[in-house]
């Protein structure tokens, strides 16, 4: 039995909320019951798909000069030893649990193991064999010689899967061990924006304009901006928070601070160097996307929502069963389940359905494994300005043909609201 997860996002807290312990807990005692019920059970195998140890997702990297896209060497090699430090230190509890269903195995008598598949927020882990030997270490797998895989293919349970970024261009720039433009639009604006605005509402509290009270929930909230989803939208989340308070000089606070690190974000010699002589670019894209838009018309405003559904089409977040189903390993008929992660949406869709000698049908589908982070989704009738958010989780389990009868894969999607 192989068990899929991904996009845990294990943070060091300072930025976003990091998925309670809790969560663990009823995941591992969800496994085990679900272990119990396989008929035959072979073993017991995990498979971490990407986006677990977050490393991106910091504000350590503000305190800095380093950044992901900085060359190699031992500066940012200690840099992300110490972040993964605080990821562990901040997330034992539910690391606890993943190591817990190791003992259950050997009760049962049957193989467990642990499988990492590197995504676009931890791959730096991968860098750097030290860093590794952290997450191993903190996981209970037993050390690997060589860096963990990036896709993985189970031929006696049909599986392909992958964490998905690549078909990501935000998030993929043609190597996973190299930083993309995600990696910058984290660390350069939606972890330095929330502190930015921080500092104003500090100095409006100092002079008496807004309360502390409304500062600590301003703050609150804009600490979530990387839990938006698309993540295009975090203007109109910016919108939203700004809104909401009565204050003129807070609201002023939330926008001027925007404002500002965006432009910033645009002078980053990273993105810089993105930039390209033609238009429109994946970096002209970005400003046009990014631009809050509290002074224009509610038309105006309809406008250039249109202009961002143009721009940055649906397939850029979903849509990828399509990838799914143009994968090697599914067109030749290796593989009849394709897993991927990244996109924070679960899904589970028929890609094609191939007879075979003994007269039955070979099904081939795609799941999405979702994420186990609190997800915030714009209201469908006020887009523009209001979103409502729940915890998800979801796990994919797929069996061996000798496992468990005719049943080949079972589904667990729960949120919490």
């Amino acid at each position: 039995m192989l068990v899929f997860l991904s996009d845990v996002h294990f943070t060091d807290g300072s930025s976003g909320e990091t998925i309670k312990p809790t969560a663990f807990m009823i995941f591992a005692e969800n496994v085990r019951k679900l272990a119990d019920s396989v008929k035959s059970l072979e073993e017991v195998r995990l498979v971490l798909l990407g986006d677990i140890f977050d490393t991106i997702r910091t504000t350590r990297w503000l305190s800095s000069p380093v950044r992901p896209w900085s060359n190699p060497g031992p500066e940012q090699e200690e840099l992300v030893g110490q972040i993964l430090q605080d990821i562990i230190r901040n997330n034992e509890q539910s690391l606890s649990e993943l190591r817990g269903l190791r003992l259950y195995a050997q009760e049962r008598q049957v193989p467990f193991g642990i499988t990492y598949v590197i995504g676009n927020h931890d791959w730096l882990v991968n860098r750097y064999a030290g860093c590794r030997a952290m997450v191993a270490e903190a996981l209970g797998m037993a050390r690997e010689n060589g860096p963990f895989p990036v896709h993985l293919f189970e031929r006696e349970y049909g599986v392909f899967a992958r964490h998905g970024d690549i078909y990501d261009p935000f998030n993929y720039m043609g190597q996973r061990d190299a930083s993309s433009i995600g990696d910058a639009i984290v660390i350069e604006l939606l972890n330095k924006y929330p502190y930015q605005v921080a500092l104003r509402l500090s100095d409006l509290v100092s002079a008496g304009a807004i309360g502390e009270k409304e500062r600590a929930g301003i703050a609150l909230q804009l600490k979530e901006l990387d839990n938006i989803r698309p993540l295009l939208d975090v203007p109109s989340w910016v919108l939203m928070v700004a809104n909401k308070t009565e204050s003129e000089a807070a609201r002023q606070a939330i926008a001027g601070a925007w404002d500002d690190c965006v432009e910033a974000f645009f002078q980053v010699p990273f993105i810089q160097s993105q930039d390209k002589f033609i238009w429109p670019d994946m970096i002209d894209l970005l400003q046009i996307a990014l631009q809050l838009s509290s002074h224009i018309s509610k038309k105006m405003l309809e406008k250039v929502a249109e202009l961002k559904e143009k721009c940055f089409p649906e397939d850029m977040a979903g849509g990828y069963d399509r990838h799914a189903f143009t994968e090697q390993r599914v067109r030749s008929g290796e593989a009849r389940f394709v897993l991927y992660g990244h996109t924070h949406d679960y899904l589970m869709v028929p890609l094609d359905q191939v007879p075979v000698p003994d007269g039955s049908n070979r099904d081939k589908i795609y799941f999405n494994t979702g994420t186990w982070r609190k997800t915030w989704n714009k209201a469908r009738y006020d887009p523009m300005r209001e979103f409502i958010g729940w915890h998800v989780l979801t796990y994919v389990a797929i069996f061996k043909p000798a496992e468990n009868g005719p049943y080949s894969f079972e589904v667990w999607n729960a949120a919490l609201g």
